[in-house]
This record gives C-alpha cells, sequence and structure tokens, in this order.
C-alpha cells in the first residue's frame, strides 16, 4: 500500500472522528456553554481540514481538470482552515481560562488574535501570489521561498496561548491542560519535522490527534459534571422532601392544640411514613429509677403494638445508645444479630426487629430520652430528619409537662389527689347540657375534721382527709371531687339503680376500713334534666343523715 494512501486512510479516518465529534457537541444538551460552542466550531473546522488533506493526496499529479482544480482548493483550504482552527482553539481555551474581565483587558489575547487574521489574510493572498507554494506541470505542490511565514505565525500565536495556558493551568483540570497543551505540542513537533522533511501530513494529523483528545476529555468531564448534577439534583430532592415533611411534623406539633400526645403521635405517623418503617416511637429516660418508658408509639398496620410491654426497660439495656448519642448524636443498628448476647436483643427480639435508628432528645445538652424507627426501610441511616426534628419533640414534651403540671394546680386537689372543685364546676357546666340518663349521687362530709384538727393538730386533721380520699379511690377510681375542706362529691353515669346501691354499700365499708366517720348523701334517676335540683336532693340526704348521725351520737336523758 503506497504512502498517499496511508496518509489518505488516516486522514479520512480523522475527518470523519472529528465529524462524529462536532455532531455529538451540536446536539447535546447539557453542554450548552460558550466552551462548548468554540470546541464544536474546532472539531467541524478539524474534519473539513482533514477531508480536504486527504483530498490533496489523492489527487496530487492528476494533470486532468478535476486534479486541477481539486489540488488547488484543498491546498487553500489546508492553509486557511490551520489558521482558522487555530482561532478557534485561542477562543476555545479563552473561554476555559479567563474571566469576561481579563479576557478583554490581556494584550496576549488580542496579539493571538490579530496573528490569527494576519495569518488567514497572508493564506488568501498566497492564493494568488505564491508566497506559500506553487504547482508544476503535473500538478505537483511545491513549497515556495514564503512558506516559513506559514510555520511562523502560528507558531508565535501558539506560544502566546501555551503561555496562558501555563499561567491558569490550576483553573482546569489535569487532563484537560494535557489535551489542550497537545494542541500546541503536537502541531509544534510536526512543524518541527516538515521542516527538514515533508511527507506525511504530519501537521494536520497532529492537529487531529489532539482533537481526539480533547473530545475524550471532554465527554470525561461532561459526564462528570452530570454525574454531580445528578448527585446534587438528588441531594436537593432529599433536602426538599426532608424539609416538606419537617414541616409536616411542625406543623402537627403547631396545630395540636391542648391535645399534644395526639399532636405527637401524628407526627410519628409521618415519621413512619418517610422511613416506611414498622414502628416509630418516643423513650423517656427516668433517671430515678433507672428506667426507660415507653411514652409514645405509632405503628404500621399488621405490626404489633409493643408500647405496653416497654414502660420498665432497664436504663442499662441502652446504655450503648446513650453512649452512642453523647458521643456521636446518633445511634443506628444496621442488624440486631450484632447485639445477641445483651441485654438489648432480649428487649428487641420478640418485637421483630432487625433494625433501627434513634437519636437523643436532649435538655441543656443532657439525653432526657431518644426518638426512633424500627426496620426504616427507606432514608436507612439517615438520621437528617430524626435530627431535625429532635427540638421540637423534646419542646413538645416539655410542654405536655407543663401542662399537666398546670392541670394538677388548677384542677387536682393537692393533699387527696381527687379532682377539685374548679374541676367539679367545670364537669357540671358540661353535664347541664343534656339530659342525663341513670345517674347516681353522693355528696360526703366528715364528722369530727375540726374536733381532729383542735386536739391533734392539723397534720392529723390532713391524714383523716387522705383516708377519706384512699376510701373513695377504693370504690369509685377517679371519679371523686373534694370541693371543700370536708366535703367531697361523685358523680357516676350511666350506673344502674343496684348497681349504685351497692357501691354506696362498699364506700361505707371503705370508710369503716379506714376509719373515717362520715355522712353520706345518695341518689339516684333514672332521668335527669334538672342537675342542680338533682344534686340538691343529694346534699339534703346527705345533711339529713349527718343529723340523724348526731342524735344518735346524744347521750339519752
Amino acid at each position: 500500500m503506497s504512502r498517499e494512501i496511508v496518509n489518505s486512510v488516516l486522514l479520512l479516518w480523522g475527518s470523519l472522528f472529528c465529524a462524529v465529534s462536532s455532531l455529538y457537541f451540536w446536539i447535546t444538551k447539557y453542554y450548552r456553554t460558550v466552551k462548548r460552542d468554540w470546541i464544536y466550531r474546532m472539531q467541524v473546522s478539524t474534519s473539513v481540514l482533514l477531508f480536504w488533506d486527504a483530498m490533496t493526496n489523492l489527487f496530487r499529479g492528476r494533470p486532468d481538470l478535476l486534479g486541477f482544480w481539486m489540488v488547488r482548493i484543498s491546498n487553500f483550504l489546508n492553509f486557511f482552515l490551520v489558521e482558522l482552527t487555530l482561532l478557534f482553539f485561542h477562543y476555545y481555551i479563552c473561554a476555559m481560562l479567563l474571566t469576561p474581565e481579563e479576557n478583554a483587558a490581556l494584550k496576549r489575547v488580542k496579539v493571538v488574535r490579530a496573528l490569527c487574521c494576519v495569518g488567514l489574510a497572508l493564506v488568501v493572498v498566497s492564493q494568488f501570489t505564491g508566497l506559500y507554494y506553487t504547482f508544476d506541470a503535473s500538478n505537483v505542490y511545491h513549497r515556495s521561498a514564503g512558506y516559513p511565514i506559514s510555520m511562523i505565525v502560528p507558531v508565535v500565536a501558539m506560544a502566546l496561548d501555551g503561555s496562558l495556558l501555563l499561567q491558569y493551568r490550576a483553573r482546569i483540570s489535569r487532563g484537560m491542560f494535557l489535551a489542550t497543551g497537545s494542541y500546541l505540542v503536537l502541531p509544534l513537533v510536526a512543524i518541527s519535522i516538515q521542516i527538514v522533511h515533508y511527507g506525511l501530513a504530519l501537521v494536520d494529523l497532529a492537529i487531529g490527534v489532539a482533537m481526539v483528545l480533547m473530545f475524550l476529555v471532554s465527554i470525561k468531564e461532561q459526564n462528570e459534571a452530570m454525574l454531580r448534577l445528578e448527585t446534587s439534583r438528588a441531594q436537593i430532592a432529599e433536602k426538599l422532601e426532608i424539609a416538606t415533611v419537617l414541616n409536616r411534623c411542625v406543623e402537627k406539633l403547631s396545630t395540636g392544640g391542648r391535645d399534644l400526645d395526639k399532636a405527637t403521635n401524628e407526627l410519628l405517623g409521618v415519621i413512619s411514613d418517610y422511613f416506611a418503617a414498622d414502628r416509630s416511637y418516643i423513650f423517656e429516660l427516668d433517671r430515678e429509677r433507672n428506667v426507660i418508658v415507653n411514652t409514645h408509639e405509632t405503628v404500621r398496620e399488621g405490626v404489633s403494638e409493643e408500647k405496653d410491654n416497654l414502660q420498665e426497660v432497664p436504663l442499662e439495656a441502652v446504655a450503648e445508645w446513650i453512649e452512642a448519642f453523647e458521643r456521636e448524636g446518633v445511634y443506628f443498628l444496621p442488624d440486631l444479630e450484632q447485639e445477641k448476647g445483651k441485654l438489648i436483643y432480649d428487649v428487641l427480639a420478640p418485637q421483630n426487629i432487625h433494625s433501627l435508628l434513634a437519636v437523643p432528645l436532649l435538655r441543656d445538652h443532657v439525653v432526657t430520652g431518644f426518638l426512633g424507627v424500627d426496620n426504616p426501610k427507606e432514608h436507612v441511616g439517615d438520621a437528617t430528619l430524626l435530627s431535625s426534628i429532635q427540638f421540637f419533640v423534646t419542646n413538645s414534651l416539655e410542654q405536655k409537662k407543663t401542662q399537666e403540671r398546670l392541670y394538677k394546680f388548677c384542677y387536682i386537689d393537692m393533699l387527696t389527689g381527687l379532682s377539685n372543685r374548679n374541676r367539679y364546676m367545670e364537669d357540671l357546666s358540661g353535664w347541664e347540657k343534656g339530659t342525663l340518663r341513670e345517674i347516681g349521687g353522693i355528696y360526703m362530709d366528715l364528722n369530727g375534721l375540726k374536733h381532729c384538727n383542735d386536739r391533734f393538730g392539723h397534720e392529723a386533721g390532713d391524714a383523716l382527709i387522705r383516708r377519706t380520699a384512699d376510701a373513695l379511690n377504693e370504690v369509685f377510681p377517679g371519679e371523686g371531687y373534694r370541693i371543700g375542706g370536708d366535703e367531697f362529691v361523685v358523680l357516676r353515669c350511666p350506673i344502674g339503680q343496684e348497681d349504685f346501691a351497692d357501691k354506696v354499700h362498699q364506700l361505707r365499708e371503705a370508710l369503716v376500713r379506714h376509719s373515717v366517720d362520715a355522712a353520706i348523701g345518695s341518689f339516684w334517676q333514672p332521668l335527669v334534666e334538672d342537675l342542680p335540683a338533682f344534686l340538691r336532693e343529694a346534699d339534703d340526704r346527705m345533711y339529713r343523715e349527718k343529723e340523724r348521725q348526731k342524735r344518735s351520737a346524744r347521750p339519752s336523758v
């Protein structure tokens, strides 16, 4: 195979590669930048350059009319496109390396562009004057005396571009520096060889190789940029999802009103959905008793509720968790089997827990509990949401405790633990709004409280009152009111007449067991529309019994 054929095949292959490369840069939707526009022009220019250089090889020495024109056109385009590609390369590296301000201010940039324009003009002049080359009668190309000018002009421009590349190399990747540098080094090496030996189209081939390298590096960097973009999009989407869920969580707590338990459980439901978890829960630490208590729990359909079974878990069972909370701010258990042989394994295994994720609840940098999920199937090991919501959960729990304290102050009798007069009056207001069926009422008054206080002191009197409350709670747990110093009330609705009578009898026996002397007035009605009248009747019965007790206690004359 002749040297001309080999040369032409290499050139045509390079032309095809650059054509495909330029098509890629033209149709790509991501790589839409100034840099992309200039590399696209470089690839087109190089593709045409290599094609016409191949035509030069194929038609050189043919004296026919077609050969005559093809050789002249191809030689003109070869020289012209070398200068044009260099100009495109210059704009390409300026787009990569320089800011718009630097691009406009640097003198080297202006000199290179001027040299490229001069080079293009000289190629046109050479076409009509034989400045660079001439043709003999056999239609064979020969260099003329001015040929070195065609080398000097681009070499100076390339040297200036090389200085830019070296000065600002830190602004591009190592791969791109080497690829763009190859466009400067390889043609210079080819020029050096062709000055003393002219055979293959070494300069054009060197440009083609540089274009291949720049294409490959550009694709690599584009793919890396797209990967970063996709990663960034995924991270943004995840952050948006977390922000959306966080807003829902905060909304649940902020709109919970007085029912903070309900709001907290709804929040746990949102958390369970986010993690696709079997359970989400809150544990609170009781350091005085050295236990943890499950105070809130939400479970997925088909998953067993374990809250009632987790009320007195020894604190030592989660000692490692507490250490992890204090050290890392999160505890992630990817596989329960790694805890085999430990106390926590015996606690978790019966609940069918395989993995869990938890974050601490902190108050003044002290762990007071934790918020967690069991068997998460999404966002596994990512505690971002839980860490973001822990403050609001801690605040909600503190708010609940404050509400409970306020409730106790407002509605609970501190001495007995019974509901106080405020609670009684509020409950009556609610009961008066409708008709009551099968209601039983009890008014009870202690006998001898004043005498006990006067003779044995108020501590003895307080003890008598507490014993009365204990007796009341034995028979009517949570249903008694202390409405005065020695006055107590019970309201039960609905309750059958016989059941109510039996309860009253049990109360009398309980009072005896607790050494309490009291007058009891009880009243039952199947239908009550006037609650105040009903209560007055019970109160009157209590006073009538008290009078009977007084008469029976008087000594006979």
